[in-house]
């Protein structure tokens, strides 16, 4: 299969295996996309890490996406 790294766009060529498993990047599973026009609704308010946060909800369309990610970008230091 040849998919794309969602960080860095780097091509990925997976080699999937008899046995269930897959090599050449790491999965994530299915994510939601925003597509199309649609608005952020505030829904309320929370308090994350000592200050308020607005909590929302998208109002438009979405559709399922893969999230890969080549090696590189997983093994990269958080900043």
């Amino acid at each position: 299969m040849i998919r794309k790294c969602n960080i860095c766009g780097r091509r990925l060529n997976i080699i999937l295996n008899r046995d269930k498993t897959y090599e050449g990047g790491h999965y994530f599973g299915k994510v939601d996309v925003n597509e199309g026009n649609g608005d952020y609704v505030k829904i309320r308010t929370s308090k994350f890490l000592g200050k308020k946060t607005n909590i929302v909800r998208w109002t438009g369309k979405t559709r399922k996406a893969e999230y890969w990610e080549c090696d590189k970008c997983f093994n990269a230091p958080d900043n």
